[in-house]
């Protein structure tokens, strides 16, 4: 029985590894030819367990872009929190290429695009959403720049 126990995940952990594994097959198949049986068994646990932790191949999805989005966001915030206006954009193109560098299957679900409507009506680019949200981070760091300092820069 110790040894059962010991493989056993806390539901944490196992919630973890379920994202861990998801992020790894949706950027390698994408979200259309990605199934919650291919990431069961990946995972080593049975379809319910994904269906329970997560309710289906969209939660799991929408779970691991919203991670991936908060993070290249935070690390592109964190890099141009400093500096002249063409000093923080070279930091955000450099933070940026860092993140696909250091995580790409997180950059390939966002390069996937995704199964998310926008007002449109059609498919919205994970990366045009990425790309908004720095520009309002952008904007906010900027606000108290005058033009003459941005182009002096």
């Amino acid at each position: 029985m110790g040894e059962l126990s010991q493989r056993r995940l806390t539901s944490a952990a196992r919630r973890a590894q379920l994202i861990d594994v998801g992020r790894a097959v949706f950027a390698r198949r994408g979200y259309d030819a990605t199934s919650v049986e291919e990431i069961a068994k990946r995972a080593k646990v049975s379809k319910p367990i994904v269906y329970e932790h997560f309710g289906g191949k969209e939660g799991l999805y929408a779970v691991v872009v919203d991670r991936e989005m908060e993070y290249v966001v935070r690390r592109i915030a964190e890099a141009i929190a400093t500096g002249s206006p063409r000093e923080r954009v070279e930091k955000a193109a450099l933070a940026f290429l860092g993140y696909v560098n250091d995580h790409p299957d997180g950059f390939a679900v966002l390069a996937h695009g995704a199964p998310i409507a926008s007002a449109t009506g059609g498919m919205s680019s994970l990366l045009t959403d990425v790309a908004e949200r720095v520009g309002n981070v952008f904007a906010v760091n900027f606000k108290g720049s005058s033009p003459i300092q941005m182009q002096s820069a």
